[in-house]
């Protein structure tokens, strides 16, 4: 038993809210409302999931805590279906938690609902259970031989009632009849050197599927004829991670790969036709989502971002950045508050962001920190792989900010890892300043063989000046208007002769 003060010390230290978390790993769920164009985009976020609006990427709630992390999310048009380690929790209008699964002996890692009134799932040791809904109870339960058939994905395809296909490691497919518990057809069975299938996707073709390969091939087939129409294959090393289908009338599939980077296709020339470069920057693309009647694709990732892309370029293929939901991509190292509901924030992805602890949808990002073009040139201490990547972000391992004269010009300071040269940024217009922080002795070639790194910094109350801390002892001080030098404190720590 805990005694009374360890039990206060816990409520008193009790989580009460996360901020900048918008998505993981988990593929996200787009969920349409056929009466009304209201609809939402489930994501998790560890043991809880989130429901934004899909028009404005807003949160419109938050589920309770979990007992451990969600592995998978699935919905249908009246239920939400949320798989955590051997469990199902199913909720109604969201929040509301309906009925709870618990027969899985292992972790399930495929979830698919079944029209409105079944579930059907898959486990970690390679068992399928359909269940029904109302009763809980189940309705159906397959065993496969991992060794035979290890089950990859699922998929009901359109028109093809009580119908089930699975996909498997192996490289082949199985449609069940899951009303009479036959196996009508094995697909690819005779077929040599086959990749293992990693996603499969209904077109808007009936009888045609998309299948992804592990080795980032994409083959649309034919299942009632069992044909293969076309095959594309991405440039990109890594498997197919998701797959996706315009659904305004015109051709076009979007895929995406583990390295990040979307492909659209032309399904009538059957070529790609334009690319989207790093959509989510060192991670998977984890889903991919066309909105019914509109030229718009969600996409999310294991980088914190949540993105939605609309095609409404001139030349009618490409697509560009439209509304996007983000945190930091990689761990902050340091945080501090602006006022008393906006925390200022930023770490290892070069990015600083702002966060409003009341109202989510003020919460900004200033961009992120790279290299100026003439860091480039005058730095002579940087690597040459370094300078050949002027995109590489700076990671920031302290800031200092004032709020006295941030209506006037540039209000924060952050010191980069391992760099001498100071950022300056301004809340007002939420942008990087141009000003350079740095002392000319720097420059000499004393100091060509020394290493030089900021180490702290300040800006004084009255918010004119900032004061800035370096590994060799020195203390300057600049002007935070014009960026230029002021001073120095204290006696000279290394001798500059």
């Amino acid at each position: 038993m805990l005694s009374t003060s360890s039990q206060q010390q816990q409520h008193l230290f009790s989580s009460y809210r996360t901020l900048g978390l918008v998505t993981n790993h988990v593929p996200c769920i787009l969920r349409i409302h056929q009466r009304h164009s209201s609809h939402l985009l489930l994501t998790a976020i560890g043991k809880v999931f989130h429901a934004y609006r899909l028009n404005t990427l807003q949160v419109l709630l938050v589920s309770d805590a979990h007992p451990d992390d969600i592995q998978v999310l699935a919905s249908n048009s009246r239920l939400v279906f949320v798989a955590v380690n051997s469990t199902i929790y199913i909720y109604r209008r969201v929040y509301h938690l309906y009925q709870t699964l618990t027969e899985h002996k292992g972790n399930i890692q495929h979830l698919l609902p079944f029209g409105d009134d079944h579930i059907i799932s898959v486990d970690e040791s390679n068992t399928l259970r359909v269940w029904d809904i109302q009763s809980a109870s189940i309705y159906l339960l397959l065993e496969f031989n991992i060794k035979n058939f290890h089950i990859t994905n699922l998929l009901h395809p359109a028109t093809y009632v009580n119908k089930l296909l699975l996909a498997s490691r192996q490289g082949t497919m199985q449609l069940w009849n899951i009303k009479s518990n036959k196996l009508l057809h094995e697909f690819f069975s005779h077929d040599t050197n086959l990749n293992s299938i990693t996603i499969l996707t209904q077109s808007t073709v009936v009888d045609v599927i998309a299948i992804g390969y592990i080795n980032g091939q994409i083959r649309l087939h034919n299942i009632r004829y069992n044909e293969t129409l076309v095959t594309f294959t991405q440039d990109f090393n890594g498997p197919i991670t998701s797959i996706s289908f315009r659904l305004d009338n015109i051709p076009h599939m979007a895929t995406g790969s583990s390295t990040g980077h979307i492909c659209i296709w032309n399904l009538d020339t059957c070529h790609l036709i334009s690319q989207v470069r790093h959509a989510h920057k060192q991670c998977s693309i984890a889903a991919l989502h066309y909105i019914p009647g509109e030229p718009l694709l969600i996409s999310n990732g294991n980088d914190n971002a949540l993105r939605e892309w609309i095609f409404d370029m001139p030349d009618g293929r490409s697509c560009r950045l439209y509304r996007e939901r983000c945190g930091h991509s990689k761990s902050p190292r340091c945080i501090r508050f602006h006022d008393n509901d906006i925390i200022i924030s930023a770490g290892n992805d070069g990015r600083l962001r702002t966060f409003h602890t009341i109202l989510d949808n003020l919460s900004r990002c200033f961009g992120r920190t790279t290299r100026y073009k003439w860091e480039m040139e005058l730095n002579e201490n940087e690597n040459d792989e370094d300078n050949e990547d002027s995109e590489q972000p700076l990671p920031i391992i302290d800031l200092r900010c004032e709020t006295i004269k941030e209506n006037d010009w540039d209000g924060i300071i952050a010191i980069h890892e391992k760099r001498r040269r100071i950022s300056a940024w301004n809340y007002i217009r939420a942008t990087r300043s141009q000003h350079r922080f740095e002392h000319e002795r720097f420059a000499t070639k004393i100091y060509h063989n020394i290493e030089v790194n900021a180490t702290c910094c300040d800006i004084s109350p009255c918010g004119n000046f900032c004061v800035i801390g370096y590994s060799t002892g020195h203390i300057d001080m600049f002007n935070m208007q014009s960026g230029l030098y002021r001073g120095s404190f204290g006696k000279k720590c290394l001798k500059e002769i």
